[in-house]
């Protein structure tokens, strides 16, 4: 049984791999190999190239948001010993991204992790890309049963199955404990959530599966493939649909339209059920997939509770400890124990931060933390005693911030900090909003504080700016002289909590980036002002229409000949050169030309 002093390899760890990339990076360097041949092995690897030159980002696969302190504390030595910022970043996908890597440091970094059983294998790529799940998963009091186990499965499952290595494109999974779905199903390629079900007079254990979600250009919500899936059956269905995906010849003509949530949507869901269950018959099909092999139920342990929690009294605690009481903490349904969220601006963490993380699961929690699509970390098994010298330690590290999942937790990925892809800095944007919300005190409105602003640095959507109730887009627009101003395009009303899923809609105007924040603060006075008695901001932007707020920000929109009063207008949030566009090809959409690997 993993515990504070053990490591959870779900990911198993093969040696050989390592020393094989070394030896394809040698071959690249002396000319032996082509770039494309090695930027498809590369991202097999979970190595992803920068917009900076010879500049490698490393994304550590973490199943589920499981991570030990031994993991922990890893990630602190990688980020001390080769990253030059010293940091590392909580992703939208509960993965860790550490950047501006030295391409021949990257096998040290994977040996690091290893050697704690973390892996990189198919962090990147067109494979199986790290599997989410809602962070109580185990520990949730509203869930059907614990899906770690089966999630453990599905991952060592198809990690280095040989048809799931070059697939049309990227495929990206989640596992919901409970009703809730709090892994977000609708938004994925393939989602599962936990049911039970009466079969022949006995309750059975099983997923609901929906399949062909994303985001992107072309966002879509994924339909229910079945409505119930024995747990017995889950892994051979899941294969049945990846083969039908991968079989897909005519993804495979347009890498940009390649996704499954394309074939799904060209087909529609009866005729993709219906090569769901031609596949079924073939040979590889005819033998059950028994999942227990793969999965490890024993994955944490329970710290000795040395008082009961509800029989603690808080009447006469200090204000801030209640307030973050109130956003942070919350009851586990094993009696006495809590799990306490830490709020991590911007999913960036140091390499002190790491450390200190590790130090804190052992000495509040059981030895290990949960990452989470929020981009923060979450500490379970801390018992209720605990909890007030949990938060002041927090605070002496400067982790202790209250406003969990609230609106003043922005979400954002990295933009034009590293990625290819990015437009805009989505990470200054991120500050910058924070900021601002904060200083308003909105979260003094509680259906405000409930809201959710999510930024993305490019239409791919990887802040999941979609389904965000204000969500912002990276963009640019055209100045008069032509000149490039960045910007954002906004959405509104997107909603994925509580079961229920909707995108937002794309209000018509695009704002400059440094406008963004005045529209945003804009737009929820609009709806303070107006909204009906107890209306949510998502009804309200259902029952008002998205393109009825575009006249509440039409006034940011356009930006004159650049002057020395406007030149701010023409640079990015923490940015001190005028702003271009300078967009490259993302590796994923590269052509996959095989080597030996």
């Amino acid at each position: 049984m993993p515990g504070e002093d053990q490591e959870l390899a779900i990911i198993p760890i093969m040696e050989q791999e390592f020393d094989t990339f070394d030896e394809n990076t040698r071959k690249l360097r002396a000319g032996e190999l082509q770039e494309l041949q090695f930027t498809a092995y590369r991202l097999r690897e979970g190595v992803y190239g920068q917009r900076q030159a010879d500049s490698q980002m490393i994304r550590i696969k973490v199943p589920g948001g499981i991570i030990t302190a031994k993991g922990l504390e890893a990630v602190g030595e990688l980020t001390s010993n080769w990253a030059p910022l010293r940091k590392g970043h909580v992703t939208t996908r509960e993965a860790i991204q550490v950047h501006h890597l030295k391409l021949e440091d990257a096998s040290k970094a994977k040996r690091l992790l290893a050697s704690v059983g973390m892996s990189s294998r198919e962090a990147c790529g067109n494979t199986v890309r790290n599997v989410v799940t809602c962070p109580l998963a185990g520990v949730c009091r509203t869930e059907v049963f614990d899906i770690v186990p089966y999630m453990i499965a599905y991952v060592r499952y198809f990690v280095r199955k040989p048809f799931t290595q070059t697939m049309p494109r990227k495929f990206k999974s989640s596992f919901s404990p409970c009703a809730h779905d709090c892994a977000v199903a609708p938004f994925h390629d393939i989602g599962f959530v936990a049911q039970m079900k009466e079969i022949d007079g006995v309750m059975r254990k099983g997923f609901r599966i929906h399949v062909g979600g994303g985001s992107s250009i072309q966002p879509k919500e994924a339909p229910v493939l079945y409505e119930f899936v024995p747990v017995e059956e889950f892994l051979r269905v899941c294969e049945a649909v990846l083969r039908v995906f991968n079989k897909s010849d005519e993804l495979r003509k347009n890498i940009m339209m390649a996704r499954i949530k394309v074939l799904v949507s060209r087909i529609g869901m009866d005729a993709f059920r219906e090569k769901v269950e031609e596949e079924l018959k073939e040979d590889w099909a005819k033998e059950p997939i028994d999942p227990t092999p793969y999965m490890v139920t024993d994955y944490e342990t329970t710290p000795a509770l040395s008082s009961n929690g509800h029989d603690v009294d808080w009447t006469k605690a200090p204000a801030d400890f209640l307030r973050w009481m109130e956003s942070n903490v919350e009851e586990q349904r094993q009696d006495g124990y809590y799990t306490a969220y830490i709020v991590v601006r911007q999913g960036d963490l140091s390499s002190e931060d790491f450390f200190e993380l590790a130090k804190i699961s052992r000495e509040f929690g059981n030895g290990q933390m949960r990452t989470s699509f929020e981009q923060n970390m979450a500490l379970r098994w801390v018992p209720g005693s605990r909890l007030m010298d949990l938060w002041h330690k927090l605070n002496e590290v400067g982790l202790g911030d209250h406003g969990f999942g609230e609106i003043t937790d922005v979400t954002s990925c990295p933009g034009t900090d590293s990625c290819k892809m990015g437009i805009t800095a989505s990470m200054g944007m991120n500050r910058a909003v924070s900021q601002m919300l904060i200083d308003l005190q909105v979260d003094k409105d509680p259906l405000v504080r409930s809201m959710h602003v999510k930024i993305s640095g490019c239409p791919n959507g990887c802040g999941r700016h979609h389904i965000a109730d204000i969500g912002l887009q990276g963009a640019a627009i055209t100045a008069e002289g032509g000149r490039q101003v960045p910007a954002y395009e906004i959405y509104a009303g997107g909603h994925y909590e509580n079961n229920e899923f909707q995108f937002g809609q794309r209000i018509a105007e695009k704002v400059p980036s440094k406008r963004a924040p005045e529209a945003i603060q804009r737009l929820i006075a609009h709806y303070q002002a107006n909204r009906g008695e107890g209306e949510t901001f998502t009804k309200f932007v259902d029952r008002v229409g998205a393109k009825s707020l575009g006249p509440v920000v039409a006034d940011l929109r356009g930006v004159e000949r650049m002057t020395i009063d406007t030149i701010p207008l023409f640079q990015d949030w923490e940015r001190d050169e005028l702003y271009e566009v300078l967009r490259g090809e993302g590796e994923c959409a590269a052509p996959v030309v095989p080597i030996e690997a």
